[in-house]
């Protein structure tokens, strides 16, 4: 394997660590959560149950990694009780 393919690798397994790292501490939240690499940093997409939620994934990414955020695009769709 090349060091570039190594890299990309690599690159993707810590982003799928961080998120499920995230979607773990904050499940009261967090219903989904992935990080997708593009071009200049990350997309955040999933789903969460408040604006709250989102929020937390957003300030969760930009503590924990080492990404910039383009975009959070997780969509807040709160559970109906009853």
């Amino acid at each position: 394997m090349s060091d570039a393919a190594r890299t990309v690798s690599d690159t993707l397994r810590s982003t799928e660590q961080l998120a499920a790292q995230i979607r773990i501490r904050h499940r009261s939240h967090l219903r989904e959560l992935r990080i997708e690499i593009v071009e200049g940093g990350v997309v955040l997409r999933g789903r969460a149950s408040s604006f709250y939620g989102k929020q937390v994934a957003f300030h969760e990414v930009l503590l924990r990694g080492q990404f910039a955020v383009l975009a959070n695009q997780i969509e807040v769709d709160p559970v109906q009780a009853g």
